[in-house]
């Protein structure tokens, strides 16, 4: 379930270590588009309704977090999937995400994550390359991925502890 970036600030300056032992292994970092960009591109960055018809209750004004688990009750068995509709174990609730977009596995030989676009329209994107679809990449700890037109950042665990530490440094 995705939380709000000060859920996780809270948890860091309570107790670093807690926070760490209880983060999973993957997570996505999505942050807003700051507010004196142009709408045209706060647009094209931002997560919306499918409808487009409002806001959405996470992301509207701040970062979100989105844990890369398995959900129980997801039966796709290669990896955890990412894409606009409930039944994905990353949910993007934006109309340039496919219902299923793409997929994170685990790479035990290299103790990391490897991403593949499932054949999405709008493409799965990381460092600004287009991901061949059916094609596994290796993840490096805080990549710039996007799914369609959702920017997000990529963190193990650790990786994400990390980039707290800086972003909390005086």
């Amino acid at each position: 379930m995705p939380e709000l970036l000060s859920a996780h600030v809270s948890r860091y300056l309570r107790n670093r270590g807690d926070l760490e032992r209880q983060l999973p292994p993957g997570l996505l970092l999505f942050s807003p588009s700051p507010a004196d960009e142009s709408p045209v591109d706060q647009e094209e960055y931002r997560l919306k309704t499918v409808t487009n018809a409002g806001p959405p209750t996470l992301g509207a004004s701040e970062s979100v977090v989105f844990p890369v688990v398995k959900a129980r009750s997801n039966a796709f068995g290669r990896g955890i999937t990412v894409g606009r509709t409930g039944n994905n174990d990353v949910v993007l609730d934006d109309g340039s995400v496919s219902r299923f977009h793409a997929w994170f596995a685990r790479d035990e030989a290299q103790a990391g994550f490897l991403l593949t676009d499932a054949g999405s329209k709008n493409g799965s994107w990381m460092g600004g390359v287009r991901l061949t679809p059916r094609k596994p990449v290796l993840l490096e700890d805080g990549a710039r991925l996007r799914f369609g037109q959702v920017e997000l950042a990529f963190y193990t665990a650790s990786g994400f502890v990390r980039m707290l530490s800086v972003r909390m440094a005086p």
